[in-house]
């Protein structure tokens, strides 16, 4: 076995300072996001909506969609993505008052393989960052969707409503929140 001796060249003190300024910009920057809401944002007509930031696994062009005879209300179909059929959701149709589209579709694929659901959607998906002391109480929102909301955060002058996609997919489907 070899004699190994320090390399006369390597100053562990200045090492150690290094590694150890590393770890306070991290322990700073974890304390700097902790201090924030973090969600993804995104539009639906004048709804100003935020999912986790894990939830949504992807938005793409609005992919062709089939019709589903006898859906529930707000299905506008059913979606190909990777080989998986999904349901495609039309948070308009459920919760504004207008059908038309005020400009081009995408579809945001929410969660991953069988339990995924696509939600059009009008504009691809944002990082929104909220201050704690943002919160709006879910009282004094007055949009339908407040019911599967859970939480709203004011930004300047709009209110963005955090959905609880669990609530909205069992009013949707009429399923229990259990499965």
């Amino acid at each position: 076995m070899q004699n190994v001796s320090p390399n006369p060249d390597v100053d562990i003190d200045a090492l150690k300072a290094q590694v150890d300024a590393d770890i306070a910009a991290r322990l700073e920057a974890e304390a700097d996001y902790a201090r924030y809401i973090h969600r993804r944002g995104f539009n639906v007509g004048d709804m100003r909506l935020l999912v986790d930031m894990d939830a949504a696994s992807e938005v793409a062009e609005m992919p062709r969609l089939f019709r589903l005879p006898g859906s529930p209300t707000g299905v506008r179909g059913l979606a190909n993505r990777h080989g998986r059929v999904i349901p495609v959701l039309d948070l308009r149709a459920l919760f504004e008052d207008e059908d038309e589209t005020k400009g081009r579709e995408w579809l945001m694929v929410y969660g991953r393989g069988d339990d995924a659901v696509g939600l059009i959607v009008d504009s691809l998906l944002d990082r929104k960052m909220f201050a704690r002391d943002s919160t709006v109480p879910l009282e004094d929102v007055t949009h339908p969707i407040v019911l599967h909301a859970q939480a709203a955060y004011r930004e300047g002058e709009e209110v963005w409503i955090d959905v609880d996609m669990e609530s909205l997919f069992s009013s949707v489907f009429n399923m229990d929140a259990g499965g």
